[in-house]
């Protein structure tokens, strides 16, 4: 994970609706992507389970690359995912010292609603995405209550930052994965979600007073902007028509941590009076790029001053 300016701390690696995660109020079963469900579910092909009140929760694994999770209640399936990995569903999160995640006890009460939740985990296995994290809560009734997609990072996790008992879910936003360069320079942000209860069910929402961090002091930011300009001329951009990577990557920083009135003012200081034009024409794909992020429904709200060059930003339709 890059953490833009130096003076932003980062946390270890710490989905497009009006909601801005998937929130699921009645399920029976989940979805089959693989041709012979029961089969790839058989015992044969058991790899891991957990008993947590009243509910089995079973994941399978194949030698041919199938992977099934399953709910049971009293022998009876009351959830089912099967896809096509070489990869297990993970049932809870035990932790890993190497990746600094902590472990969590199976049936915690993540959400702060007073009822247990269990956490299992799909990765999707290739280069570049995606992990995902379903959700569910097991009392007053079983129900899915979020799917959260990570996309490429790794690890993505729940912790409690504050030792109070109330869970965060900490990622990172891919929205510009490949955006006018390779993925390694893609800008990218870390993001922390806490579950939010609301008329339409609840759902995970970012917790932007847990991403906030200080404003960069006089000497950072003269230091930010010397390296940008040092780039332009010597012409380290992404690709030739557009300008540093690195500047945006700024730009996502200061938005992302409660500073977007100073990303546009960076944005200005920056890009000179020469790259005006690229700096217009990289902003509007900037912000259509941002308004595609999973979490553009939260992060619409602080960017009410933006420039108008990235308020009107919309998408071409494609052609008919």
């Amino acid at each position: 994970m890059r953490s833009g300016f130096a003076f932003f701390p980062s946390l270890r690696l710490l989905a497009l609706a009006a909601s801005l995660i998937i929130s699921v109020t009645n399920v029976a079963k989940g979805q089959d992507h693989v041709d012979n469900p029961d089969e790839v579910c058989s015992g044969a092909n058991l790899k891991s389970s957990a008993l947590v009140e009243d509910y089995d929760f079973r994941s399978y694994l194949t030698e041919n690359d199938g992977a099934c999770f399953q709910v049971l209640k009293r022998g009876k399936i009351v959830f089912r995912r099967t896809v096509w990995s070489n990869t297990a569903y993970m049932i809870g999160q035990p932790g890993s010292t190497s990746d600094q995640v902590p472990a969590i006890r199976n049936g915690a009460d993540l959400t702060g609603r007073g009822h247990p939740n269990m956490i299992v985990s799909e990765w999707s296995g290739g280069a570049h995405c995606c992990l995902s994290h379903y959700v569910f809560e097991l009392e007053p009734k079983f129900r899915l209550l979020a799917k959260l997609e990570a996309r490429d990072t790794w690890p993505a996790y729940f912790a409690d930052l504050d030792r109070d008992g109330r869970y965060y879910y900490i990622a990172e936003d891919w929205a510009f994965a490949y955006w006018l360069g390779s993925f390694g320079g893609s800008p990218n942000h870390e993001v922390i979600l806490r579950w939010i209860d609301d008329d339409r069910g609840g759902g995970y929402h970012l917790a932007l007073d847990k991403m906030q961090q200080p404003a960069p002091s006089p000497t950072e930011w003269r230091e930010a902007i010397d390296k940008i300009r040092s780039d332009l001329a010597t012409e380290k951009t992404g690709y030739v028509s557009s300008l540093p990577l690195d500047m945006w990557q700024e730009v996502m920083d200061l938005i992302y941590t409660g500073h977007p009135d100073l990303a546009w003012k960076f944005l200005d200081e920056a890009g000179p009076e020469a790259q005006r034009g690229k700096r217009d024409f990289d902003l509007e794909s900037f912000c259509i790029t941002l308004k595609e992020s999973l979490y553009w429904p939260d992060l619409a709200r602080t960017l009410k001053d933006a420039p108008a060059k990235c308020l009107n930003a919309r998408a071409t339709p494609p052609k008919k």
